[in-house]
């Protein structure tokens, strides 16, 4: 039996501008994560199953391009499977020769309970699962998955899986973070040149062993009184959504657009050269000052980025010596505070419980994907 979890993401700066070419974010890895099974098939059928949504035992046979199912998938299967669907896709298409083989997946840290009813609670499921997929297929295939050349590999096959099912949207910044664990500055990859690629007609092998344009990641070290608290806001939101919302005001804002997203970059540069120097008071002061820049930039676009809640979430973190912000593209979901010092991480916990904020037990992931 051969199992592979992959971690959750959390943004901890950057949103928004990470998804122009270029410009940086710095982007952590935390321990809800997605877990994949793969055994050798019993027949010549591929079986998915994924417990989270209820699905089981799904049959298919892949014919070179898709995954061809023995029955008729309901709307609702569809859904559910799409990206587990997108990834064993993406690594069939890379393998010269594949095996069948039973998969099954589940996850159920990155959801919680809230009367009864089980939420999603932000922190990248989709592209976790689609990590953990490609992971334990290669794993499955005969590769091994630990260097950072495979987790590359990892990172480009999980990307073109996740950026293809969910309508050639996003950065990819969560697939990263699933990848390779820990607290990074990254830089998406180039879309126009992705999909290129695909236009020529590139074959996936080729195109997963190409360099990526624009693309990168570098670890950053963590303080070791480094404190992550993250708060959840009992609301959730599409971040595709969006993504196509921001992309549509751009088309007659360009020149607004722009100087707001170069505005968070440039912070961003800022605050990796803080982080490096363990200047802990800039640290502070820029990710106070990010949250600012995204409550702008919501304000002046028309998309709900910073709720009402995410706003009181940062303020109480404010106010009680730390600094607290979204994470990701808001419109609810996350927020997270970060300090140096655990009793003012516990005060910022506690007041958040006073005001209907729910804290999320979330620890950094530094390993990203792996066997389990």
């Amino acid at each position: 039996m051969l199992c592979v979890c992959a971690p959750g993401k959390l943004f901890i700066s950057g949103e928004w501008a990470i998804l122009e070419v270029g410009n940086p974010g710095i982007v952590a890895a935390v321990d809800k994560k997605i877990f994949v099974e793969v055994n050798e098939s019993s027949d010549e059928f591929i079986h998915i199953s994924i417990k989270d949504f209820g699905i089981e035992d799904l049959k298919a046979r892949f014919d070179g391009s898709a995954l061809q199912f023995e029955k008729e998938l309901s709307e609702k299967e569809k859904k559910d499977t799409l990206f587990m669907r997108a990834a064993i896709e993406a690594v069939l298409k890379y393998l010269p020769e594949a095996k069948p083989f039973e998969i099954k997946s589940w996850g159920e840290e990155t959801t919680v309970n809230v009367g009864g009813e089980i939420k999603k609670v932000g922190f990248g499921s989709s592209a976790a699962s689609v990590v953990a997929t490609v992971a334990s297929l290669l794993k499955f295939h005969g590769e091994e998955i630990k260097s950072r050349e495979v987790k590359d590999k990892i990172y480009k096959l999980a990307t073109i899986a996740h950026y293809l099912a969910q309508g050639k949207v996003g950065s990819a910044f969560d697939v990263a973070a699933s990848t390779y664990g820990g607290i990074f500055v990254y830089k998406r990859f180039d879309p126009k040149w992705l999909m290129k690629q695909f236009d020529e007609g590139k074959n996936v092998s080729n195109i997963v062993e190409s360099d990526w344009p624009g693309f990168y990641v570098e670890p950053l070290e963590i303080p070791s009184d480094f404190e992550l608290v993250v708060g959840w806001t009992k609301e959730s939101a599409s971040t595709s959504a969006m993504v196509k919302q921001m992309y549509a005001w751009r088309e007659d804002n360009e020149e607004e657009y722009k100087r707001l997203f170069d505005q968070i970059a440039e912070l961003v540069e800022e605050l990796i050269v803080a982080w490096k120097n363990k200047d802990k008071e800039k640290i502070l002061e820029l990710l106070r000052k990010n949250e600012d820049y995204l409550r702008e930039l919501g304000q002046k676009s028309g998309v709900n980025i910073e709720t009402e809640t995410l706003k009181l979430l940062s303020e109480i973190a404010n106010k009680n010596g730390g600094a607290g912000k979204l994470s990701g593209a808001g419109g609810g979901d996350c927020g997270i505070a970060i300090a140096f010092d655990k009793e003012i991480a516990e005060n910022i916990k506690k007041e958040w419980k006073e005001n209907g904020i729910s804290v999320i037990n979330v620890k950094l992931s530094l390993e990203g994907v792996k066997e389990c």
